[in-house]
């Protein structure tokens, strides 16, 4: 996990050297080995950000992820994080941003005290039950035309 993790590090880093910002993304476990990118732009309405993160979370249900690693940028402290999550292990790591001359510092591993309970959580139960209505919201959201982009990660 760890060396995922220190993937998802480095592909954050070039986005900020390019210039651009982070969408927050997921790179989703799924049963069979394979993996899913998942972007989800991550507004500042409590309300929203909760939904959307709702949503998520019952993705990982839908698609029977094993686990997930979440990648975005913070704004405190400057830096860009990845937090893994299984069953078993909950990781994370941070390169902090110095903004000039634009650079970023060494992976710093994070505590399990400092990830907090938000992000593990989302990873749902072995067995979870979607109802009709939310597997409609998933098709709506996740679908082809949806508002949020899955696309299949390269291994």
């Amino acid at each position: 996990m760890r060396e995922l993790i220190e993937d998802e590090l480095r592909f954050s880093a070039s986005i900020i050297l390019g210039g651009e910002e982070i969408v927050p993304r997921f790179r989703v476990q799924m049963p069979d080995g394979s993996a899913l990118l998942v972007f989800v732009p991550l507004p500042e309405d409590a309300g929203e950000r909760r939904w959307r993160l709702g949503m998520v979370s019952a993705f990982l249900a839908w698609k029977g992820a094993a686990g997930f690693v979440m990648s975005t940028e913070l704004k405190e402290p400057d830096g860009v994080v990845a937090v893994g999550v299984t069953r078993e292990i909950v990781v994370g790591g941070l390169r902090l941003i110095l903004r000039k001359p634009l650079m970023l510092g060494p992976v710093q591993w994070l505590e399990r005290a400092a990830i907090g309970d938000d992000i593990p959580s989302l990873l749902p139960p072995r067995e979870a039950l979607l109802s009709d209505d939310m597997m409609r919201d998933l098709v709506r959201v996740f679908g082809p035309q949806g508002e949020f982009r899955v696309e299949k990660a390269v291994q």
